[in-house]
């Protein structure tokens, strides 16, 4: 502030007059002025330059590392999905893109062991069964494929409720489960005969698709002996067979939905052709020997002709089928032949080719995977060999051929145990496990399904509306298990045909080893 208290008045700018021009002073002055400044530019241009190499050279570093690693990622495909349920219709590129793959070479098989080999089981374990090669251990002869005998597979099947275990035997609580699931179930058919994943009970799914759900639902039925002939629920199963007739095509075809390409497809085309094929068996109606056979014949007919699989459409030559689908194919063209149903030798031929493609390596026949053109996929393993495995066995393998004994040690190994817990349960997987270590009828199949029937006993629905049924939602299942879009009725049909298995099918080598 100035003396006399004011404010000192700000500094005009004095106006240049026109023509005005600088003194050499000034101009002097100007000079020294910029000088000044772009020394200061240099001295702190200088000053920063370290850390800006610094971080020049940290970024070009880091950006070489990220490349190098991209670089080295291996170029694998989406993870897939095994069961398939999804009712998405593929486009058209799903043909167009399998046509483009390059053809698969299928090595041969034999299926002959000698004698001494029974010790080999003891050789390896599961620390070490992805490097294991069992190509030294087949016999030098290759055999011809030979089919199980299927005369006597359905002989346990016999009709039973919850009084059946009345007696104090140790199966009493399994009965009472099983009679509990069928139950639920009877009372979720719609008036039709059909049933429905979506509901209308509570947690259904989100797939549609009425021919896979009323074919599992049937399969609980048939599994404990109740047909449309006898049996407490044989009016419900007369419906359900009905129901399954009325929506067949003139070519066979059992799907529910016109659309080719859906994912349920052929799942439910099998499944329900296990029903009508059961059904003929357990009872000899020959009503239903027509629509068995047309349905068995528009499956062969579905098969690649060349590498053998099946998948979510009609396969042509260049079509690539998938291990799952293929599996439930063979499942149904095995009932056939339980039922008498005729299926060429050829068929069976061309199956096996498709196994022999699917093995996780072409030198061991232990381990298999989703597709011929897909690595193998941890998530997988369990579910794929042991489906593998399930085929060999309908093929003729013998109990103690050692890439069978070898491969059910994946199946039990103790990072495969059943855990009803969260992410861990995978009645997908089980059920293939049971059937295979059932045919075995061994010791590992007697600890497994102890093991595994209780706490699916255990974890039934017991009360409520929903008694008998299981809840997909607790706990969450693996993501291969597929309850959380298959539903409520899905995940109680697993769960009811795991239980059944003791009395579903006679252990395969019980009749063909004799």
């Amino acid at each position: 502030m100035s003396e006399t208290g004011d404010s000192p008045q700000p500094r005009r700018k004095r106006k240049r007059e026109p023509g005005h021009r600088r003194t050499p002073r000034s101009i002097e002055r100007i000079r020294v002025y910029r000088q000044a400044d772009w020394k200061r530019v240099s001295q702190n241009l200088t000053a920063s330059l370290p850390g800006v190499a610094f971080s020049v050279a940290f970024h070009l570093i880091l950006l070489v590392a990220l490349a190098w690693i991209i670089i080295r990622l291996p170029v694998e495909p989406p993870s897939v999905i095994e069961l398939g349920w999804s009712t998405r219709v593929d486009k058209q590129d799903v043909e167009e893109s399998e046509a483009a793959t390059t053809p698969i070479a299928i090595p041969s098989v034999t299926l002959q062991s000698n004698g001494n080999e029974r010790n080999s089981e003891a050789e390896t374990n599961s620390s070490n069964e992805n490097t294991e090669r069992d190509s030294s251990e087949r016999s030098e002869t290759p055999a011809e494929l030979r089919l199980v005998p299927v005369s006597q597979v359905l002989d346990l099947r016999t009709r039973f409720s919850g009084s059946s275990g009345a007696d104090g035997s140790s199966d009493d609580s399994l009965f009472q489960a099983i009679d509990s699931a069928i139950g639920w179930m009877a009372r979720q058919q719609a008036s039709d005969g059909s049933w429905d994943l979506r509901g209308p009970y509570p947690d259904g799914g989100s797939i549609e698709t009425r021919t896979g759900a009323t074919a599992l639902a049937l399969l609980t039925f048939l599994g404990c002996g109740q047909t449309h002939q006898s049996g407490e629920h044989q009016d419900v199963v007369a419906r359900g067979l009905m129901w399954l007739q009325d929506i067949q095509r003139a070519d066979g075809n059992l799907f529910d939905i016109e659309e080719q390409g859906r994912e349920a497809h052929f799942y439910a085309h099998s499944q329900a052709t296990i029903v009508l094929c059961e059904a003929l068996a357990l009872t000899g109606d020959e009503s239903l020997r027509e629509p068995a056979t047309q349905a068995v014949n528009y499956l062969v007919k579905a098969q690649n002709p060349k590498l053998g699989g099946w998948r979510y459409r009609p396969l042509t030559e260049d079509g690539i089928g998938d291990l799952s689908v293929t599996g439930w194919a063979l499942m149904a063209l095995h009932s056939a032949r339980v039922a008498e149903i005729p299926v060429g030798f050829e068929t069976f031929l061309l199956a096996e080719q498709f196994l022999n493609s699917v093995q996780e390596s072409p030198h061991s026949e232990s381990f298999y995977r989703y597709r011929p053109d897909f690595p193998a996929e941890e998530s997988q393993r369990l579910s794929m060999t042991a489906e593998g495995l399930l085929c060999r066995q309908w093929l003729g393998w013998p109990s103690d051929y050692p890439p069978l004994r070898i491969g059910v040690r994946r199946l039990v190994a103790l990072k495969n145990e059943p855990q009803w817990t969260h992410r861990r349960r995978n009645v997908y997987a089980w059920y293939y496990v049971a059937q295979v270590l059932h045919n075995l009828d061994s010791k590992e199949w007697d600890d497994w399904f102890s093991m595994t029937s209780r706490f699916i006993v255990e974890n039934q629905t017991s009360s409520g509306p929903q008694r008998g049924s299981w809840n997909p939602n607790r706990p969450l299942g693996a993501f291969q298990e597929r309850s959380q879009d298959a539903g409520r009725l899905y995940l109680t049909a697993m769960c009811t045909l795991i239980l059944e298995t003791p009395i579903r099918h006679r252990p395969l080598y019980s009749t063909s080893e004799e």
